[in-house]
């Protein structure tokens, strides 16, 4: 999976969520929101976190011509053998901090490939 996905929407888990019924409101595989979310037990939901929804670039809102965008998007980086922060904010062109400060509990010396990273753009 190299597409790049972004948070199309952001869903704060309610009493009587699961992640099947929030999937199936998305029209989207659980083991996405599994992994997106960096979610182990899906059935230990917390009420109140808040999961990112993914979904290809395409389907953000545009904003309306003479607006700004309200704030800056962000797109996911799947950490692969071999990355560095170094290399992942290069390639997505960012500086290094703007990546630690997105995901400030990562181990910037001890990334595990698989891990999600939040790149702001």
């Amino acid at each position: 999976m190299n597409h790049s996905l972004v948070c199309v929407d952001v869903y704060t888990i309610s009493a009587g969520d699961t992640l099947y019924s929030i999937a199936e409101k998305y029209d989207l595989p659980v083991a996405l929101l599994m992994k997106v979310n960096c979610i182990t037990n899906p059935y230990n939901l917390q009420i109140g976190a808040r999961l990112c929804i993914p979904g290809d670039p395409s389907q953000l809102p545009k904003p309306p011509a003479e607006e700004e965008p309200s704030r800056p998007q962000q797109t996911v980086h799947m950490v692969e053998a071999g990355d560095t922060l170094y290399l992942i904010a290069k390639k997505h062109g960012v500086k290094l901090d703007d990546i630690m400060g997105a995901n400030p509990a990562i181990d910037p010396y001890n990334l595990m490939i698989g891990t999600e990273l939040v790149i702001p753009l």
